[in-house]
């Protein structure tokens, strides 16, 4: 993901939390999202540091990366922060891109700009 694609401060995951819409939780992630004024969304990715050492929690960000560019969501004007949960590791790579894509489609559609 290029980082113009990416939430990099602390705030802009703040204001994603602080509006608390819920796209979807599971025992794998949870994902929170808030509208923005960019013509693409910007993704962060949260991965605790209960969930394993720093080799296991950046391949778990490698896979949500490569998750969120298969599912093509870019598109959208939305800023989306996935927290990756204690699940995540127990469940395979398509288990869990099946749930991610899934979640995504229950963020709202865009209205027209017009």
């Amino acid at each position: 993901m290029k980082k113009f694609l990416r939430l990099l401060k602390s705030e802009d995951f703040k204001k994603v939390l602080d509006q608390r819409h819920v796209a979807g939780k599971n025992d794998s992630f949870s994902i929170f999202y808030a509208k923005n004024q960019l013509n693409h969304a910007r993704i962060g990715i949260s991965v605790s540091n209960k969930i394993g050492n720093a080799v296991v929690r950046a391949r778990i960000r490698r896979q949500l990366r490569a998750m969120v560019n298969l599912a093509d969501i870019f598109g959208q004007s939305y800023d989306i922060v996935i927290i990756a949960r204690s699940g995540f590791q127990s469940k395979s790579f398509a288990d869990n891109s099946i749930a991610l894509k899934e979640f995504f489609q229950h963020l709202p559609p865009e209205r027209d700009k017009a």
